[in-house]
């Protein structure tokens, strides 16, 4: 979820599948406050198995996914494991097809009963999470130490990436048109990377009388990177030389390349469970790649369907969905038509545009949960609680909807109809108090081709932090309800 805009391979095993005609028991009483069912106490032995399994599955998928080209990469071997074919190849498919742009954007098509022309069920989740990348001119040295510049990449709050372990995740074009992937910092008994603090004893002037949004400046945030020289004491620019050496002995990557490079700082370190009873799990990028992680499964499970199925995962939500790899571009419309070729229908212009506007549409996004530690923003009556299944969202946006795509009450029906008919338990909430701020999601782009849609996906807490906190319940839930989706008329 954007901003207010006023896994090793072991992941691409085949994951355990969760026991068919499984059900919530009680998850169709209602959702009002004394009823309101908490997943813990509606579900039996079997079903929770199947939330362990589900959760060791996200965990390997989450620590592995890192970045938006990452997951993309995890996505796609995941679809290509299981048969689906290269569309752009032309030609019709069995299992499906999957259609990818710029190794940040992927669309993939499972045929269904009905051809397309009578529209889609499509489930999109985004690929990127708020973060730190460097700038292209990043390297530099001041006295003793060299440092890497670095630039903010959505909304994050800056003092959260103080003094904790950091790792790099590189992606490098060079001139001769290779490319070059890279990682430091991810080694459990290796050297991280961090971004220095100032102690408490001097902070005053610097930090402690400021206002936070003046505490910590963007351009402090640079990151320690050597203070081993290179070459002999009067060569200039030992330091930059020495960070500059280790990138080409490693890697391959000269100075000018990063001209060319998306490095991206992230957390080091792994997903893990969090709790006394490890019945929560921490970790980076979980906004939003919990939903990408649901939606994939949910996707592949979803065999033989009523109704085609589109995934889509986009880049740049959390910068406002603006870009060649984000939701507005025309990638939608491009993968319905190879969707009509690979049906043996004709993908006229007109017919692709009536199928999507006849589409249903999951934006597959999680929300604030509420935190009992800050109660205070949250509407209690429109909260969303860990526990309680994912989110049903009718509208984001700000205060008086600004910037919010709301779901039509008829669509808001046919939701209700196919969670409840599902057994999913599930909530509805909105996005805090008016006017204590405010977000989006890529609801708004698809609802633009008049398509039915309305946001879902689990409730977080510490959301765009360097460790988001959910419930392996709440993880569990969105599978249920991406297939549901999937295999609704």
């Amino acid at each position: 979820m954007s901003r207010d805009k006023t896994c090793s391979g072991d992941w691409h095993d085949e994951a355990d599948k969760p026991a068919k005609g499984s059900r919530a028991k009680g998850a169709d009483k209602g959702r009002g406050e004394d009823e309101a069912p908490n997943i813990w106490d509606r579900t039996g032995p079997e079903e929770r198995e199947e939330i362990e399994k589900h959760s060791r599955d996200y965990l390997t998928f989450l620590t592995e996914g890192k970045t938006e080209r990452r997951v993309f990469n995890l996505v796609l071997g995941r679809l290509e494991s299981e048969g689906f074919e290269n569309m752009a190849r032309g030609g019709k498919v069995v299992r499906g097809g999957y259609l990818g742009h710029m190794g940040k954007l992927l669309g993939a098509y499972v045929p269904g009963r009905t051809g397309p022309e009578g529209g889609f069920n499509i489930i999109v989740a985004h690929g990127d999470s708020p973060r730190l990348d460097l700038k292209p001119r990043c390297v530099y040295e001041d006295g003793p130490l060299a440092l890497l510049k670095s630039n903010m990449y959505g909304g994050l709050k800056k003092y959260q990436w103080l003094a904790r372990p950091v790792a790099i995740w590189g992606f490098s074009a060079l001139k001769d048109g290779r490319t070059v992937d890279f990682r430091f910092g991810e080694d459990p008994e290796g050297p991280v990377l961090t971004i220095t603090d100032i102690l408490p004893h001097l902070d005053r002037k610097v930090q402690r009388d400021k206002r936070l949004v003046d505490a910590f400046p963007a351009e402090r945030l640079n990151v320690l990177a050597a203070s081993f020289p290179f070459g002999d004491r009067e060569v200039k620019g030992r330091l930059k030389k020495a960070v500059f050496k280790i990138l080409e002995d490693r890697w391959g990557v000269k100075e000018d390349d990063l001209l060319s490079s998306e490095i991206e700082i992230v957390p080091a370190g792994p997903a893990l469970p969090v709790g006394l009873d490890g019945s929560f799990i921490g970790g980076y990028g979980q906004d939003d790649r919990l939903s990408v992680h649901a939606m994939t499964r949910a996707f592949i499970e979803a065999e033989k369907p009523d109704r085609p199925l589109i995934l889509l995962l986009v880049d740049r939500e959390e910068i406002g969905s603006r870009g060649a790899t984000a939701a507005p571009t025309r990638f939608i419309e491009r993968l319905a038509a190879h969707a009509f070729e690979a049906s043996g229908s004709e993908p006229s212009y007109r017919a692709v545009l009536e199928a999507l506007a006849a589409s249903s549409c999951l934006s597959a996004d999680v929300e604030a949960g509420t935190d009992p530690t800050f109660k205070e923003v949250t509407d209690e009556l429109n909260s969303a609680r860990l526990t309680y299944g994912p989110c049903v969202t009718r509208y984001t946006g700000g205060a008086a909807k600004y910037g919010a795509s709301e779901a039509g009450a008829e669509f808001m029906a046919k939701i209700r109809a196919v969670f409840d008919n599902a057994g999913i338990v599930w909530q509805s909430s909105l996005l805090g108090k008016q006017e204590e701020g405010g977000g989006g999601t890529v609801a708004q782009d698809l609802a633009d081709f008049g398509m039915g849609v309305v946001d879902c996906g689990a409730p977080v807490l510490s959301m765009h932090s360097p460790f988001e906190i959910s419930s392996k319940a709440d993880d569990w839930t969105p599978l249920r309800a991406s297939l549901a989706v999937y295999r609704s008329v």
